[in-house]
């Protein structure tokens, strides 16, 4: 009982900090993006835009999964 709990604690604070990992991401990508939309332009710029949204949807797509596995928040 108390493993599982461990692992429940330690799932529950993996996903809040994957969260959090999401938000700041969502942030960077709108700078980039409105970066771009002034007028830069930049390969890299526009390559690292794509990869940050790429990286935010792989991460929901792994929370959703942990949620329906039935990690959840307490």
């Amino acid at each position: 009982m108390l493993k599982t709990t461990n692992l429940m604690l330690n799932e529950t604070a993996h996903q809040r900090r994957l969260r959090a990992i999401v938000k700041r991401l969502v942030i960077e990508l709108g700078y980039l993006e409105h970066c771009l939309a002034t007028g830069l332009q930049d390969a890299q710029v526009e390559t690292a835009a794509a990869g940050i949204d790429t990286a935010i949807d792989c991460l929901n797509e792994h929370l959703v999964s942990l949620r329906e596995d039935g990690f959840t928040e307490p």
